[in-house]
């Protein structure tokens, strides 16, 4: 299994968001496509369920390393092509099977990740507003 691609599971409303660290000084994701708007409080119920979809397609990743590829069932030549053909088309090329599951776990390891530090920089800047706020009344 190529080390890009291990089987392990990483772990609201529109409205005015802050930009992440890890996005562009437009609020997008590099390579998104465009930006996201998310209310802070959502935040923490948008990181669960991420990490809910993520615990489902870690075992799945997990079985389709260890079990999709198949053997020529026949010792024949048709079984043996058929075979390397189900194969490749699972595991061998980056439209494959595999690639794509690993690629849509890679995709919400990073959404998780860029939520979780936005919601950290929400709560500090949160808790400068508080304290600012406490010294005048």
């Amino acid at each position: 299994m190529p080390s890009s691609h291990s089987p392990d599971d990483g772990h609201g409303p529109a409205g005015p968001s802050t930009p992440s660290p890890s996005s562009g000084e437009d609020g997008t994701v590099p390579g998104g496509g465009g930006h996201l708007e998310i209310e802070p409080q959502a935040i923490p119920e948008l990181i669960s369920s991420l990490q809910h979809a993520l615990d489902q397609l870690g075992p799945q990743i997990e079985h389709a390393f260890n079990d999709l590829r198949i053997i020529p069932w026949a010792g024949d030549p048709v079984s043996q092509r058929a075979a390397e053909r189900f194969n490749e088309s699972s595991f061998g090329s980056s439209a494959a099977a595999f690639e794509a599951l690993c690629g849509y776990r890679d995709q919400l390891q990073s959404a998780a990740g860029s939520l979780r530090m936005a919601n950290e920089q929400y709560q500090v800047i949160e808790g400068d507003n508080s304290a600012s706020w406490d010294t005048y009344c």
